[in-house]
């Protein structure tokens, strides 16, 4: 493998308003655009956008801007990013679109080459691991955790942000290639469309924090109202000296304390991590939200359907199983059958999304083409491609559950 070429100073540091302008015109007469961005939230309670990177090619020459977001709105880069042409590069989207949104530069007809290092099968995807397998460029990560917000930004630290983008297009054309000798280009794009999709929608885990904490469901109710108050607690104390919760006392810990609930300085200093470093200053919090969870014996009614399975529906439950065998053998088969990754023929939210579907009609339905079509990222290559086959799979399902109630009713004694 080989190093990447030192940058020197071979970018262009955007730090006001007329600068970022003229970046704008240069990189509108562009083909692709790669964008990476750097934040600060491994620092702070809220993350803030520190910088954009953006790279295109203007003849045999890649030029690179730094943007100083601390120092210029990047709302000027919104013509930009929501045009169809030039195409958006990014690795693994869904954090720099997000942030993107939020300052006012959304992105739209994005290539992600993560998704494309994906669904052409490589098994580590993320950016160092693709361009060492892709380019043989070994990537400097230096600076992987630095403070992004800290000023000035010095040479060193320019030359690394550079360095992240600089390869993105290089990459891009590289993974396409492949894509298009496969023929798998119009389900790349798909995917990426359903991954920025995704990226600015609503979450779908709308728990409260405290019920996504590992191990919530093994606590009594107590324990769960302990551990909502701990939490609680936790929140205003990160927000306050503005850092992240988990930098100011950890999940593992808080799980704990809800599992012994100790109510004296002492018992919970024989808990470890409770009573040292950051968390050491807050013990009183502790403590304190200890003896409220302890008083309110349960989490608010409102919750506690998050703890309560429902019923469980076992003919359900194995037809949806069955839906899922026959999709996943599908999957395999055709993949097989045309040489490429089963994300191709299949993504696994797809297949999901399917699952839940044909386990909850028949064969007969006359819209379940169209539902099929619906399906979130399957897009319409694989709805056309694939739709009467998986029509099908209803068909030869039925055919097993008629043969299965015949068999139950031949074995019945005739009276």
């Amino acid at each position: 493998m080989t190093k990447p070429p030192h940058l020197l100073r071979d970018w262009t540091l955007v730090q006001d308003v007329v600068e970022l302008a003229a970046v704008v015109d240069r990189a509108s007469g562009a083909t692709t655009i790669g964008i990476d961005v750097e934040a600060n939230g491994l620092f702070v309670y809220r993350p803030r956008l520190c910088t954009v990177q953006l790279a295109w090619e203007e003849g045999e020459r890649t030029s690179i801007a730094v943007i100083d977001t601390l120092r210029v709105d990047i709302a000027a880069l919104a013509p930009l990013f929501s045009a169809t042409v030039p195409i958006k590069v990014l690795h693994d989207l869904t954090f720099d679109a997000r942030m993107l949104h939020e300052h006012g530069a959304p992105i739209q007809n994005v290539r992600d080459t993560s998704v494309a290092a994906r669904l052409l099968g490589l098994k580590a995807t993320g950016l160092a691991s693709v361009l060492a397998t892709e380019l043989g460029i070994v990537l400097d990560k230096r600076f992987q955790q630095h403070d992004w917000s800290r000023r000035p930004l010095d040479p060193a630290h320019l030359d690394y942000l550079a360095n992240d983008v600089a390869h993105l297009l290089r990459l891009d054309r590289a993974l396409m290639e492949k894509i298009a000798a496969l023929d798998i280009g119009a389900e790349v794009e798909a995917e990426c469309a359903y991954k920025l999709v995704t990226a600015l929608a609503r979450p779908r885990d709308q728990r409260p924090a405290y019920a996504r904490i590992k191990g919530v469901q093994q606590l009594d109710r107590t324990g769960r109202a302990v551990l909502m108050h701990l939490v609680a607690a936790r929140e205003d104390v990160a927000e306050r000296v503005d850092v992240p919760p988990f930098k100011v006392i950890a999940n593992e810990v808080l799980l704990e304390l809800a599992r012994r609930r100790p109510r004296s300085m002492t018992d919970l200093g024989r808990i470890r991590g409770a009573s040292s470093g950051r968390a050491g200053r807050y013990v009183a919090r502790w403590i304190e939200a200890i003896a409220a969870g302890i008083d309110a014996g349960d989490v608010p009614e409102s919750d506690r359907m998050l703890f309560d399975p429902p019923p469980f529906d076992r003919q359900a439950a194995m037809r949806r199983r069955e839906i899922e065998s026959k999709l996943s053998a599908f999957r395999r088969a055709e993949a097989q059958r045309r040489g490429v990754d089963e994300q191709v023929v299949l993504p696994g939210h797809c297949v999901h999304e399917l699952a839940a579907i044909l386990a909850s009609t028949s064969a007969r339905d006359s819209e379940l083409a169209t539902r099929i079509a619906a399906v979130s990222g399957i897009g319409a290559k694989r709805a056309e491609q694939y739709g009467s086959a998986l029509v099908s799979l209803l068909d030869t399902q039925a055919n097993a559950e008629s043969a299965f109630m015949s068999d139950e009713h031949d074995d019945e004694p005739a009276w």
